[in-house]
């Protein structure tokens, strides 16, 4: 178990405000995106291993809200094939971040982050769906153990498994509420793996349950405004935040 110092309670709390209101924002407009955004930048300033862990409640406290606004659209078939290989990817990704010092974890969050991103500014540019509307299980199987790795290494597990599904022509609304089904599946689990590990602290999980008005806020206006945001645009910004981030992590 991992021995965190706890940074100056401002700006825990400064960070988790943010972190609270663009949890709920991305995770009803966007879905995926949440962890390469907040991970690859609040580890400038605050611990690697504590943003992962202060990240983990406030997932956790989005899905009931996300899966509200997009009950019943999850595509039942990639869930069955998503849902148990990323829980033996998360079990992978806990093993691997015992292993790993603080410096190693930042810069394999910032590989991890870089990495993404620049799949993702790949692959949402075709006209054609990458893998066909069917995919072979077998690949939904091998997306779900890596969506589970990068999930609990990086919090970026949503990326994979949606442009997964973008690459099975999935449509906007079924891929959010199917990427938050999985979302919401994992996450109970990844916050009580981050507190065995010592992640998660006390002051930590309290910080999260505080601004839960912050993370409601962000959620109604996240799905409000989702239709009205220029989506290409919104995501190049979001990708660049993520790719200057991880570059920043790498290089420090």
């Amino acid at each position: 178990m991992t021995s965190l110092s706890e940074p100056p309670f401002a700006l825990l709390l400064g960070a988790t405000i943010v972190a609270a209101f663009v949890v709920g924002f991305l995770k009803t407009s966007f879905s995926a995106g949440t962890g390469l955004v907040l991970i690859s930048t609040l580890s400038l300033v605050l611990p690697a291993p504590l943003v992962l862990g202060l990240i983990s409640p406030l997932m956790l406290m989005s899905d009931p809200i996300a899966m509200r606004f997009y009950w019943r659209r999850w595509d039942t078939r990639q869930l069955w094939l998503l849902v148990p290989a990323s829980m033996v990817g998360l079990f992978i990704g806990t093993w691997a971040l015992t292993l790993l010092s603080e410096v190693w974890l930042r810069r394999t969050i910032g590989l991890i982050a870089l990495a993404l991103a620049i799949l993702q500014l790949t692959v949402t540019g075709r006209e054609r769906p990458l893998f066909g509307e069917r995919p072979h299980w077998l690949i939904g199987i091998i997306v779900g153990v890596v969506t589970g790795i990068a999930s609990i290494v990086a919090h970026s597990g949503g990326v994979v498994s949606a442009l997964y599904l973008l690459g099975a022509g999935l449509a906007p609304a079924p891929l959010i509420a199917t990427v938050n089904v999985g979302y919401a599946a994992t996450n109970l689990i990844k916050v009580a793996l981050y507190w065995e590990i010592g992640f998660l602290t006390r002051l930590a999980l309290f910080m999260s349950v505080l601004t839960l008005p912050v993370l409601l806020l962000g959620a109604w206006l996240g799905y409000r405004m989702s239709r009205a945001i220029p989506r290409r645009a919104f995501e190049l910004t979001l990708l660049a935040i993520a790719i200057a981030g991880a570059l920043r992590l790498l290089l420090a």
